[in-house]
C-alpha cells in the first residue's frame, strides 16, 4: 500500500516542456517535404522497397503484438517496407518528437496519446487525413465515436487504435464473502456504503480496502468529475474549482481519509491480483493482464454513477506527420489500410483493447472471446456512456501534471479538495491564456 510522490520539477519538465513549446512555435511556413526522414535501419531483402517508419509507444507484450502485425504488412505485399522504433511510453516518444522536429527529421506515422495528439495538432504538424479516403476505404471503416474524437472541423487527423476506457474491477470471492452483490455500485454513494460493510472484513487472513487509488493518471478522476456533474473545463473556460468538480473530488478524500476503506496504491493491478484491495478502476486495456495474474475469479462492470455518468475515452490513436513527402505518405496510408482492415482485429483480440474498425466489430473470433469471457463485453457496451476528455485536459499540456499534483496532496496527505483545486486553478490560468489564440484559431466553432 505504497504510495507515489510527484514533484512539480519532475511533472514540468521533459516532454511536458517541450511539447507545450512546440504547440507555441509549430511549424508554420515550411514547405511540404522539407523534413527528412529518421534514421533507421533497412534489412537487404527489403531494400528496393519504400521505407515507412512507425513510432510506437507499446512496450513488452504489446510491442510483440504490434510487430507481429507489421510483420504481416511487411509479408504481404512487395513494394513498402515498415520498420517499427520503440520507445519506453508516450513522454519518452514525445520528447523525441518534439525534438525531431527541431532538426527536420520526423518519422511518418506515430502513436499519439488522446491527450498530446491534440498539441501536436496546434502546432500544425498532423497530416489532415480526409482526403485520403477513397471509395475502397472509407472512413466508415472506423467506430463512428473514436472517429469523431480525432476529427476537427470535419477533418480527420487521429485514428482509433489502442482506445479504451475505465472499467470496474471486483474481486468476486471478497464481494461473495461480506455479503456485497455480484454486480458493480451503481453510484459512488453505494460504492461508500459497501466499502462501510467490508470494513474490519480480512481476505485470506488480511485486512481488505474496498478501492485501491492511483496517483500516476488524472484520467479516473477526469471521468468521476463528471459523474457528480462537474469538469475540468467548458471549452477553455476552466471549472476545477466548481462546486460540483470539489465534490468528486472531497468524495475520493473522504473515502480514504475518513472511511479509511481506500488508499493510494503504487501499483492497483498489483494490489487487486494480491487482494489488498477489492475493487480498482483501470483501463478496459488492462483487462488481458488481470485475467493473467489475479488468482481468484472478478468482475467487469460500468463505472459507478453519482449525478451523471462519468466515463472517459483513452488509449492513443495513429497520425501522419504533415510534412514528410508525398511519396512517404502515400506509403503509409497503405499502411493505415493495412491496419484498419487486417491488423486491428489481432490487436484487439490479444492486446485487451476495443474494437475499433468495422473489421474488428465483425470479427468472429472477437465476438466468441466476448462470449467466453464476458468483461470484454462490458467494455464495449459501456462506449455508449463515454465521451473525450475536457478540452483544457486536452490542448493546455500542463493541466494533467497539475492534477497529479493536486491528487497527490488529497490522496496522501489529506489536503482540502476546494484549496488544492483553486490552487491549480490559479497555477493553469497563464497556460490557458498561452494556449488560447491558437485554440481560437484552429480549433474553435
Amino acid at each position: 500500500m505504497t504510495g507515489t510522490s510527484f514533484s512539480r520539477r519532475r511533472l514540468l519538465t521533459g516532454a511536458t516542456a517541450a511539447v507545450a513549446s512546440l504547440a507555441l512555435s509549430g511549424c508554420v511556413g515550411r514547405m511540404e517535404g522539407d523534413y527528412a526522414q529518421v534514421s533507421g535501419q533497412v534489412p537487404e531483402k527489403f531494400a528496393r522497397r519504400q521505407r515507412v517508419v512507425l513510432w510506437s509507444a507499446f512496450t513488452a507484450h504489446n510491442a510483440e503484438v504490434l510487430q507481429t502485425i507489421i510483420d504481416g504488412f511487411n509479408a504481404a505485399q512487395q513494394d513498402i517496407y515498415c520498420e517499427i522504433q520503440l520507445f519506453p511510453g508516450y513522454p519518452a516518444l514525445d520528447s523525441k518528437l518534439a525534438a525531431s522536429f527541431a532538426v527536420g527529421q520526423v518519422p511518418d506515422l506515430v502513436t499519439l496519446s488522446d491527450v498530446n495528439w491534440n498539441r501536436y495538432f496546434l502546432a500544425e504538424t498532423l497530416e489532415p487525413l480526409s482526403g485520403y479516403f477513397d471509395a475502397g476505404f472509407r472512413a466508415d471503416a472506423f467506430h463512428p465515436r473514436f472517429l469523431a474524437e480525432g476529427t476537427i472541423r470535419d477533418q480527420v487527423y487521429w485514428l482509433p487504435w489502442a482506445r479504451s476506457t475505465p472499467l470496474f474491477y471486483y474481486n468476486k470471492e471478497i464481494f461473495a464473502a461480506a455479503g456485497l452483490p455480484d454486480r458493480g455500485p451503481k453510484t459512488f454513494t453505494e460504492l461508500r456504503e459497501w466499502g462501510r460493510q467490508l470494513k474490519g472484513f480480512k481476505y485470506r487472513g488480511s485486512p481488505v480496502k474496498m478501492r485501491g487509488y492511483t496517483g500516476k493518471d488524472d484520467w479516473y478522476f477526469q471521468g468521476s468529475s463528471w459523474a457528480f456533474d462537474g469538469s475540468y473545463s467548458e471549452g477553455m473556460t476552466s471549472r476545477l474549482d466548481s462546486e460540483q468538480t470539489v465534490a468528486a473530488l472531497e468524495f475520493d478524500r473522504a473515502f480514504i481519509h475518513d472511511d479509511q476503506m481506500a488508499y493510494l496504491a503504487g501499483d492497483v493491478n498489483a494490489d487487486f491480483a494480491a487482494g489488498v484491495t477489492a475493487t480498482i478502476c483501470n483501463s478496459t486495456g488492462a483487462l488481458t493482464s488481470l485475467l493473467k495474474a489475479a488468482e481468484f475469479e472478478f468482475g467487469a462492470a460500468f463505472l459507478p454513477e453519482q449525478d451523471a455518468p462519468g466515463v472517459p475515452t483513452g488509449g492513443s490513436g495513429l497520425a501522419i506527420m504533415r510534412n514528410s513527402t508525398r511519396t512517404r505518405k502515400q506509403a503509409t496510408w497503405e499502411l493505415v489500410k493495412y491496419l484498419a482492415d487486417k491488423g486491428a482485429p489481432e490487436w484487439s483480440l490479444n492486446t485487451g483493447y476495443l474494437p475499433v474498425t468495422t473489421s474488428s466489430l465483425s470479427s468472429p473470433k472477437i465476438k466468441e472471446r466476448n462470449a467466453a469471457t464476458p468483461a470484454y463485453q462490458v467494455a464495449q457496451d459501456q462506449l455508449s456512456r463515454a465521451r473525450q476528455a475536457d478540452v483544457m485536459r486536452r490542448y493546455v499540456n500542463e493541466t494533467i501534471s497539475e492534477m497529479l499534483i493536486v491528487l497527490q496532496k488529497v490522496y496522501a496527505s489529506n489536503a482540502d479538495p476546494r484549496e488544492a483545486l483553486r490552487e491549480a486553478n490559479r497555477t493553469l490560468h497563464p497556460a490557458v491564456q498561452r494556449v488560447l489564440p491558437k485554440y481560437q484559431r484552429l480549433v474553435a466553432t
